[in-house]
């Protein structure tokens, strides 16, 4: 009954979406809007762009296309059951099962019908209270299960090893591991997003993950060092430290996306770094259901709403700060807080520290 009052709600924001736009019904075709109206799993690859079913929301029902493959497994595990099924053979397109013309909205370019991608994304990017409840246990447990499983990585692991460990730990929490990045000592300065390699871990490692769950997303990171760090290492880790509390600080309900990237940018040259040093890798931007919905930056005009959440990750060579909040009314709070990691108090809040084993 929960799946469907969520539904019923974003479907009520669409309806209203429906009468200011004059159209009488919305496609939804890819994989994150798909995850989000029925709040749950709309992929089988999970490298299509395009969901495993298409949704027709109209004003009075919702309406589910699929073939006879996934029918049977979306109505006994993903569907809320306020969906009428269309079942199509699986050589068939779905395309022809869906209405078209001019009062037809999609989300996406297309030809025949209305494309209300940037609304619909508008529209995901405010979560309901029971998608906050959800993200904040998806959260917490990314954040333990990334945390245990890098307190049990070795020197002489490869990364690919490391990654292993963290994959596994994940799926043991029900997390799906959407981006699974690990960098050692020998490349952990080199590549802003280091897909693990056979290289060996090291001294110095960092574990990256976009962890999800029925469609919703929860990122972290998190460093290990196996040795005493250099002061120009922790000189850094500091520094970007300061820099994510200037993002947290620029974060605020009515703010733009924009003017929240500047808080942080500058605060990068008065931390020492270099003009250019936040060009080298995106600052982060709001996530949900995608790892991120756009990467945020100066001319970002969007504008931070109620019930957002965001992921901000400052970086510089060797260091990557990561994790993500879910804005109020009144600030924000950290979902992806971790009491048994290393912390350390930065602008009034605990954020993570490099733990050494």
């Amino acid at each position: 009954m929960t799946r469907a009052l969520e539904q019923r709600e974003k479907r009520a924001r669409i309806k209203a979406l429906l009468e200011a736009n004059g159209l009488d019904a919305l496609i939804l075709k890819k994989g994150a809007n798909v995850a989000w109206i029925i709040g749950g799993r709309a992929h089988i690859p999970t490298t299509l762009e395009l969901a495993c079913l298409d949704v027709i929301v109209y004003k009075d029902r919702i309406v589910v296309v699929t073939n006879k493959i996934e029918a049977p497994r979306l109505e006994a595990e993903e569907l809320s059951g306020d969906e009428e099924l269309i079942v199509i053979n699986w050589f068939e397109g779905r395309d022809q099962q869906l209405p078209s013309g001019e009062k037809i909205g999609i989300d996406g370019p297309d030809n025949n019908r209305i494309n209300l991608s940037a609304e619909v994304e508008e529209l995901r990017r405010s979560l309901n209270s029971f998608e906050v409840e959800r993200l904040k246990e998806i959260g917490s447990d990314a954040a333990k299960s990334l945390g245990e499983s890098m307190l049990k990585i070795s020197p002489k692991m490869s990364e690919v090893g490391a990654a292993g460990v963290i994959a596994e730990n994940l799926w043991a929490h029900n997390l799906e591991p959407v981006v699974l990045l690990v960098a050692g000592s020998e490349r952990i300065e080199s590549f802003r997003h280091p897909l693990p390699t056979t290289s060996l871990i090291g001294s110095l490692f960092m574990g990256v993950i976009c962890a999800r769950r029925k469609g919703l997303i929860a990122s972290v990171t998190r460093i290990v060092s196996f040795n005493s760090l250099s002061k120009e290492i922790e000189q850094r880790y500091q520094g970007l430290l300061n820099v994510e509390a200037a993002f947290f600080s620029g974060t605020k309900v009515g703010a733009t996306y924009g003017q929240a990237f500047k808080s942080g940018e500058v605060e990068y040259l008065k931390q020492g770094f270099a003009r250019d040093e936040w060009s080298k890798h995106h600052q982060g931007g709001p996530t949900g259901y995608l790892p991120r919905d756009f990467p945020a930056h100066e001319k970002s005009a969007q504008v931070i709403g109620v019930n957002n959440a965001i992921a901000w990750n400052p970086s510089a060579a060797g260091i990557k700060v990561e994790d993500t909040l879910i804005t109020t009314p009144t600030g924000f709070e950290i979902i992806t807080s971790d009491p048994s990691w290393p912390s350390v108090e930065i602008a009034g809040r605990e954020r993570p520290d490099i733990a050494r084993p």
